[in-house]
């Protein structure tokens, strides 16, 4: 339940999806709230994404938590777009809130609409704790008549007692090389095309890239003309790909990807076996090409974007970075961290900061933003994701993914 001690029951929480904290840190009222409130930069999990970064903000919990990397997926060698995870949509902050008996509204809107709606709002609100949450998309530039006017509202009536939060899931990167790696693949024999068609030869193909980041094997007994085992074989394949993609694929001799992880060695869940068997992390300044992520091919392995391009996925994590500037009585007044932390470690510090409790959360609160003070009457909670599956669980997933067609 929340601290009514504290006095912390009312809470505006503003998302400006797409923004720097560069973008509106000149703006007077964004200049108080950084000498007032907390701040720090926040990381996101391969593979970068805007869907995929809000379920890591808004839920506390990693991907491997639904199953959702990417919107982008393969499906018999094809490449669809979803939205949702393998088991659905995650549990999000404003859910959290509700089930401990706050009132919460929560909005996609138009940055220069949320001025009228949360004056509305601010007058209209119930006496229980309180919460308003709006997602502003700030893809371009950031209104900051509009943004100043709603930091006035929100501040007269959270009052000096409330929460005030501003913070940002994702930001479009600048790209200097688009990379195909199936081109790569191609050209390593990993993946065989038919010298007429350029079709791929699925019998003949180990191995292929899809959406931003994901490298699957071809797989016996899972993809549709799979020839790997999934033994030794399988993890023979990803050994050799792990180890000669980061070697060799090269640009002026210099590697162009960072790493190539096993799904294992980033994550544990009950969707393990539904991921992508390798995930790729490229350079900054580096992305996948349109074309890679539809599992396609390019004239050559790398093309020059035109000029300014930026991309919102597929880059390198530190280039996606978010952030969370939030002023409360439970925080540090003008501490800035000098590292960042997860983007799942919002939710948990958020409702720290509420004095609520939370559970399987991927990370813990950012203990370095709170006053030592409140974290001797409130110590953060370790209770992170707990991974084990009752047996009706396991059923219920496996069952899910076949009806997907993934088993």
């Amino acid at each position: 339940m929340s601290d009514k001690v504290n006095g912390t029951e009312r809470a505006v929480i503003l998302c400006l999806s797409g923004a720097q904290l560069a973008d509106i840190r000149d703006i007077p009222e964004v200049r108080a709230l950084v000498k007032s409130g907390a701040l720090a930069e926040l990381t996101p999990a391969p593979i970068t994404g805007p869907t995929a970064q809000m379920y890591q903000a808004f839920s506390g919990r990693s991907p491997a938590s639904t199953g959702f990397f990417d919107t982008l997926v393969p499906r018999n060698y094809t490449v669809v777009e979803e939205f949702s995870g393998r088991g659905g949509n995650p549990v999000l902050l404003q859910d959290l809130l509700r089930t401990v008996g706050w009132t919460v509204e929560s909005e996609e809107v138009e940055l220069c609409e949320l001025v009228d709606r949360l004056r509305a709002w601010t007058q209209d609100a119930s006496t229980a704790p309180s919460c308003f949450i709006a997602r502003c998309a700030a893809r371009t530039t950031v209104n900051a008549q509009a943004l100043a006017s709603v930091l006035q509202i929100a501040r007269a009536w959270l009052g000096e007692a409330g929460l005030l939060a501003i913070i940002s899931d994702t930001h479009a990167a600048p790209v200097e090389r688009f990379v195909n790696v199936n081109n790569f693949l191609a050209e390593m024999g990993i993946i065989e095309r038919d010298e007429q068609s350029g079709q791929i030869i699925w019998p003949d193909s180990l191995a292929y890239f899809a959406g931003h980041g994901q490298l699957w094997i071809n797989l016996l007994g899972r993809d549709p003309q799979g020839v790997v085992h999934p033994q030794g074989e399988y993890d023979e394949v990803r050994a050799s790909l792990v180890k000669a993609l980061p070697q060799k694929l090269l640009e002026d001799g210099k590697p162009v990807i960072e790493c190539v992880y096993r799904k294992e060695d980033l994550y544990t869940s009950e969707y393990l076996f539904c991921l992508p068997d390798l995930v790729v992390v490229f350079k900054p300044g580096y992305a996948p090409s349109p074309q890679s992520t539809r599992l396609n091919f390019d004239a050559a392995t790398f093309t020059t974007p035109g000029s300014d391009v930026a991309v919102d996925a597929g880059v390198h994590p530190s280039r996606a970075r978010g952030f969370v500037l939030a002023s409360a009585p439970a925080l540090v007044r003008g501490v800035e961290l000098p590292e960042a932390a997860p983007l799942t470690s919002l939710v948990p510090t958020l409702l720290h900061a509420l004095a609520v409790e939370y559970v399987d959360m991927a990370e813990m609160a950012v203990s370095e933003l709170f006053l030592p003070s409140y974290l001797e009457r409130h110590p953060i909670s370790s209770n992170t994701l707990n991974q084990d599956l009752s047996e009706e669980d396991e059923e219920r997933i496996i069952n899910h993914l076949r009806d997907l067609g993934y088993v």
